[in-house]
């Protein structure tokens, strides 16, 4: 399972006010194996909702819980991982004073003072630890917020709540916009006076290259691609799922890098060979096809113990029997972006907790992990 690495990255600056310039750096020579095991939660009799995975989910701060949201019950199940068994479940209402609405809850932030920010269908939901409603962000009603946006309202996403409760992190795109020009980069809010400090951000601009339109009967149809983003630190690491690419904005400095990346198993972006505008559905479904059998990037992790950063991607090859295959590709990057290691293998990341990659996995309805265990030694 060791594998030696090297290769070249390069690396584009884009500080504030600076003109873009390019370097290149060596990747380190990295010594990377790993040991598995698997953990299954005692449920206690709770039927969670596992059948999206855990999408809708979060981390306390401390990585000790899991924060699961079980649509069919409409609340919120709560898995101690250090004792891994269920632990709680905090009511949710649909409506009313407290309500979270009908569509649910697409991502959970949980403060070092135990309140919840949920992210709700166009805005973001505060709850304190008792599920009582503190405050709102409504992106589409807000003139505090639409008043700081040149060019009106935007889609905001991949929302991060500082462990503080004190500020907003976040993508705004129109990349779903049809008839609004190209607007994507990072949004940074203060959550008490709403000011917003918007940073524009190449790499995601560039995703409007790789979307897929259905245009019919006067009505849009857009498939684009993830875009992902962590805080670590002073640090902000922005990717997306359809270029090499990450781009590294920092706090305290206000500047920005792109990194780009090309490797043996990993190219520096999918090929993009499908049709970008087509007019049926049936032509949409055929591109959809086509689109998803190409190169996935998956999201960033970070392991605070190790000082790296994780990543999965995912390679597809189409079968004879027209099913796709798809081959999980493990990068591993330094706290400098620099990568140091990369492999095939079966792998996948749900979190990163205790030095260790959680992988979730459903056995007969019930959540497991498959847990790996990094070794390394630098030669």
């Amino acid at each position: 399972m060791t594998r030696y690495l090297f290769l070249l990255i390069a690396i584009t600056l884009v500080g504030c006010n600076s003109d873009k310039k390019s370097d290149a750096i060596e990747a380190k020579n990295l010594s990377f194996s790993y040991e598995l095991d698997t953990v299954h939660i005692d449920s206690k009799g709770t039927l969670f909702f596992l059948n999206n995975g855990l999408m809708g989910t979060g981390l306390s701060p401390d990585s000790n819980k899991l924060y699961l949201f079980n649509r069919p019950f409409s609340r919120l199940d709560i898995v101690d991982l250090e004792k891994l068994e269920y632990y709680d479940s905090l009511p949710l209402e649909p409506e009313g004073p407290n309500g979270i609405g009908q569509m649910g809850i697409g991502a959970i932030n949980i403060t070092n003072s135990g309140d919840y920010y949920f992210t709700v269908y166009r805005e973001i939901k505060a709850f304190d630890p008792s599920g009582n409603l503190k405050r709102e962000i409504k992106w589409t009603t807000d003139e505090e917020i639409l008043s700081q946006l040149e060019n009106g309202v935007l889609e905001f996403k991949d929302d991060r709540i500082s462990p503080d409760g004190s500020t907003y992190y976040g993508i705004y795109t129109t990349s779903n916009i049809p008839e609004k020009p190209q607007e994507d980069g990072l949004a940074i809010m203060d959550l008490n006076t709403k000011k917003l400090k918007m940073v524009d951000l190449p790499s995601l601009k560039k995703l409007s290259e790789f979307k897929l339109l259905l245009e019919q009967n006067g009505g849009t149809i857009i498939a684009g691609d993830q875009t992902y983003l962590i805080i670590n630190g002073s640090k902000i690491l922005i990717s997306n799922g359809a270029m090499n690419v990450i781009s590294a904005y920092d706090l305290e400095l206000d500047s920005l890098r792109e990194y780009s990346y090309e490797t043996e198993l990993l190219p520096a972006e999918k090929p993009g060979n499908y049709p970008r505008k087509v007019g049926t559905m049936e032509e949409f479904s055929a591109a959809m096809e086509e689109k998803n059998k190409e190169p996935l990037y998956g999201e960033i992790h970070f392991d605070p113990i190790s000082g790296y950063y994780y990543r999965v991607s995912f390679l597809k090859e189409a079968k004879p029997d027209g099913n796709l295959e798809r081959k999980a590709v493990l990068t591993i990057f330094d706290q400098e972006l620099n990568l140091i290691h990369e492999e095939m293998g079966d792998f996948g990341i749900s979190f990163i907790r205790n030095g260790s990659i959680y992988r979730f996995i459903n056995i007969d309805d019930e959540m497991a992990f498959v847990r790996l265990k990094p070794n390394f030694g630098n030669d």
